[in-house]
């Protein structure tokens, strides 16, 4: 669970920043860890119906 949960938020706060870097560092930084929480809940639910 703890893997998923890592590779989710990891995964998402990247592209999330990638996305957002047109906007400015402060921004890409605000969305990137939006981002994160976001991994970390998708991790979480994937992990869950996954049985891991």
């Amino acid at each position: 669970m703890k893997l998923m949960i890592g590779l989710c938020s990891t995964i998402l706060s990247y592209a999330v920043w990638y996305l957002a870097d047109p906007l400015g560092f402060m921004w890409a930084f605000f969305l990137s860890g939006i981002g994160a929480m976001a991994g970390v809940y998708i991790g979480w639910r994937l992990a869950r119906h996954f049985g891991l």
